[in-house]
């Protein structure tokens, strides 16, 4: 399994910290190192003990690097820019980079961070029998706004009969019994572990609302180990609809929106993974609310018979997404029993 153990160092605020790589070390055969930034990375194989790692590489001290990223960040044209420095050593097939976005064109080696991986590895053999009892389930821990606009659409369209919902900053969730006694800084172990498998037996289907744009993290890996279909609700703002008007202008903050949900779909296609459900229309930059609201009109028998093709998926993937996690473990040398 994936654990803090399995790494040799934690690569954080290198640059501010520069005189803590000065000492010769004594590097595995295997040396596995979590970065929390590029920049990280390039700063650190120029000191004493990043130079001394490459040596070790050479001299075939060390058979295998291997450099993952904590949490998922984007990657934008600093990164990239960066990463071209440093790109040359990752040639060598015993020095590998893996990234939670897009190092470049072509970047192959896409993954989770190791922070979500260390939390969701335990589901990896989970499986559900779904029993719904509910339409949807929605888990929100922290405010954003994309959050308060998707409490405010089920909210104005009576849909929260419809679902088990978790907003916790607004002390709305199936884990709080008394609103004044949690911490929103403390992931909640009921509802996030205790309790998650049975939420996602009574529900058919998961509304993600991700933190922000380019993090791909447990909000769309949890209902595809579970087996859930899923749609993912990135709406900045309810009221506003300029759709009609790009054709002429050339821009639309509805299109920006879906274009942050897009990026979802062209990552995971990136590993072979189809995650339009329920016959999304991706042409329509509102077809998530649209299809929020007809699927809660409909009984679970119908959904079931008319999506049946997407709960098929949704299976298919979850077998994907476990060979995916497992074909990365092996890459690392890392054992998942």
């Amino acid at each position: 399994m994936l654990t803090q153990d399995k790494f040799f160092l934690t690569l954080l605020h290198v640059k501010s910290n520069i005189q803590d790589y000065d000492k010769e070390v004594l590097y595995p055969e295997v040396t596995r190192i979590e970065y929390n930034l590029i920049h990280d990375i390039y700063s650190f194989l120029k000191t004493p003990q990043g130079q001394q790692l490459l040596s070790d590489v050479h001299n075939k001290k060390v058979l295998r690097v291997v450099f993952l990223p904590v949490e998922p960040y984007p990657i934008g044209y600093y990164e990239k820019n960066i990463f071209n420095k440093i790109k040359h050593l990752f040639d060598n097939k015993k020095i590998a980079i893996y990234c939670t976005d897009f190092l470049s064109n072509n970047f192959k080696n896409i993954t989770y961070g190791t922070i979500v991986l260390k939390i969701i590895q335990k589901f990896l053999n989970t499986n559900i029998k779904v029993n719904p009892t509910n339409h949807y389930l929605t888990l929100n821990k922290r405010q954003k706004i994309e959050r308060e606009n998707l409490f405010d659409f089920l909210e104005q369209n009576n849909l929260f009969k419809k679902g088990i919902t978790s907003f916790h900053w607004l002390n709305q969730s199936p884990d709080i019994n008394n609103p004044i006694d949690y911490d929103d800084n403390v992931i909640q172990k009921k509802l996030y572990v205790d309790n998650i498998k049975s939420f996602y037996e009574q529900t058919l289907f998961e509304i993600v609302a991700p933190s922000d744009l380019n993090l791909v993290n447990e909000k769309t890996l949890k209902p595809l180990i579970f087996g859930k279909p899923f749609l993912i609700w990135n709406y900045e703002f309810l009221d506003e609809e300029d759709f009609t008007e790009y054709e002429t202008s050339g821009y639309s903050r509805e299109i920006e929106v879906l274009n942050k949900t897009l990026y979802y779909f062209n990552w995971y296609k990136s590993i072979g993974i189809d995650i339009n459900y329920f016959n999304l229309d991706l042409s329509n930059p509102r077809c998530i609310k649209n299809k929020i609201k007809e699927l809660c009109k409909m009984s679970f028998k119908d959904i079931e018979s008319q999506y049946d093709d997407t709960f098929k998926k949704a299976k298919l993937n979850q077998n994907l997404i476990k060979k995916f996690i497992y074909g990365r473990f092996k890459q690392w040398n890392v054992s998942y029993l």
